[in-house]
């Protein structure tokens, strides 16, 4: 099963109910260097009975012999040389903990929460949809009715605009979704030092650049 992002979600205490069904898998994709904090790069693979990696991948040609006073992690993946990249892993999970994972994780599904209450409240955002720590959301000017497809068409242009400018400008970075035909912005927040002043600062941001694109497309646009 697939748990590269959302899958550390499942230590959660008010976990979705779908995640903890991933303890019913016979193995799980999970990726540290995203919501485990790790750098890049650090994918791992979890599976409940490490015999049918070797089954896959074992290979043992006449001069590979290299005895079993240790676990040759080339019988359990198509590599063969290959750096350390657990231990950066493994070093964090001594230092910050379960409980410490549990509370860093689940800051950052209530920053994801308050970045969507921010965006529903705004007359010029348009909130989208909410899930574990993960915001979409779209700049949808207070005084343009949305009643047509031609207003859909060009509030997809405005976003898509203001995406380019915002991961340009350097000021933040977000990525884009298309929801029922909507593109939109998403915040995927996998950042431990992420704040409360990170999220307002990003509506800021986004309302600024959003008026000023407006500005100057909307007469064009219609």
């Amino acid at each position: 099963m697939d748990g590269a992002y959302g899958g550390f979600a499942a230590m959660l205490p008010d976990a979705p109910t779908d995640l903890l069904k991933l303890s019913n898998a016979d193995s799980i994709a999970i990726d540290p260097h995203k919501w485990l904090y790790a750098s890049l790069e650090a994918g791992c693979a979890l599976v409940r009975n490490p015999q049918h990696l070797r089954d896959a991948f074992a290979y043992h040609p006449p001069y590979y012999h290299f005895g079993v006073e240790a676990i040759n992690y080339f019988d359990f993946g198509p590599q063969n040389s290959r750096g350390f990249r657990a231990l950066k892993v493994w070093l964090a999970l001594q230092h910050v903990g379960r409980d410490g994972y549990v509370s860093l994780l689940s800051r950052n599904v209530q920053l994801a929460e308050e970045l969507f209450q921010l965006a529903a409240l705004h007359p010029d955002l348009e909130a989208i949809t909410r899930s574990l720590s993960i915001a979409t959301f779209r700049y949808r000017p207070a005084d343009l009715e949305v009643h047509s497809a031609e207003t859909e068409s060009y509030l997809n242009d405005l976003n898509r605009e203001l995406l380019t400018r915002l991961q340009q400008s350097g000021e933040a970075y977000v990525s884009n979704a298309v929801i029922g035909e909507k593109f939109v912005l998403r915040a995927c927040i996998v950042n431990f030092r992420t704040t409360s002043a990170d999220i307002q600062e990003l509506t800021l941001i986004v309302t600024r650049m959003g008026k000023d694109i407006d500005k100057a497309l909307r007469p064009r646009a219609s």
